[in-house]
């Protein structure tokens, strides 16, 4: 992959991040959406923070059997992080109904092809 496709990745991870909670999104946006009824976009933010020490953790236990490319890691963040801004000023842009419909979008999408790979 070239330098400038894994910054478009991370980009577009980034903005997808920031608006839909991916990550804690597939578990915690359903739960304190359902369980604890909390606005999309506060359940977004919340498993945004919660995925920090989740993340942290993951890469620690995965360093020592080199499942971690930090060189990669520090590309795709290049891109995600700007997107990651994007993606939190279209939240505060877009009605919560839009973030809900992008964040079921979203879901949808990977589940079918998830699905479809077999």
């Amino acid at each position: 992959m070239t330098i400038v496709l894994l910054v478009l990745v991370g980009l577009l991870a980034g903005v997808v991040s920031a608006l839909c909670g991916v990550g804690g999104g597939v578990i915690v946006v359903p739960a304190l959406l359902w369980l604890k009824g909390f606005d999309i976009k506060v359940a977004v933010g919340t498993s945004l923070a919660m995925i920090i020490p989740t993340a942290l953790v993951g890469v620690w236990r995965k360093m020592p059997s080199g499942q971690v490319d930090l060189k990669v890691a520090a590309i795709v963040a290049a891109g995600a992080i700007v997107g990651a801004v994007l993606g939190a000023w279209l939240t505060d842009l877009l009605p919560a109904i839009w973030v809900k419909r992008a964040f079921a979008l979203v879901l949808a999408a990977v589940s079918v092809k998830l699905f479809l790979e077999g």
